[in-house]
């Protein structure tokens, strides 16, 4: 069964969040800009299944559920997930986390195909059977 995706923008998304929606399951934001807000707190929602091609640096999104996501973007910078759940996700392209906190994530069977984590918090991160071919970490 194929699932129909609704595209969406940033600044859709932000408004819909900000009235107390958190289900955005299956959703296409295409929005790459690199003046995105920053410090935006997106705690606690729903992105399972949607395809992210999405600047999250300086946001906050603790305990979010990113099951099955896919990412387009090539780096995030200052991003706090801890807590969030990113199993099955798959990197489209090759993604750069420059100081992320990652604490208590779950990436079980994740694709993270030339991932570089840089001086990223992955203390208590679960990577159980996740693809981390040429993953570099630093710091």
């Amino acid at each position: 069964m194929k699932v129909k995706r609704q595209r969406i923008t940033v600044e859709e998304l932000l408004r819909r969040y900000a009235v107390g929606e958190r289900d955005f399951t299956y959703v296409v934001i295409d929005d790459w800009r690199e003046d995105l807000p920053r410090g935006v707190d997106l705690s606690g929602i729903n992105l399972e299944g949607s395809s992210l091609n999405v600047d999250f640096s300086g946001c906050i999104v603790r305990k979010a559920n990113l099951r099955y996501t896919i990412w387009h973007f090539w780096k995030w910078e200052s991003a706090d997930l801890s807590g969030s759940d990113m199993t099955g996700i798959n990197n489209m392209d090759s993604c750069l986390f420059i100081r992320c906190n990652f604490s208590n994530t779950i990436w079980n069977q994740a694709s993270l195909f030339q991932s570089t984590f840089e001086d990223c918090d992955l203390t208590n991160a679960d990577f159980d059977n996740a693809s981390l071919t040429e993953v570099d970490l630093y710091g």
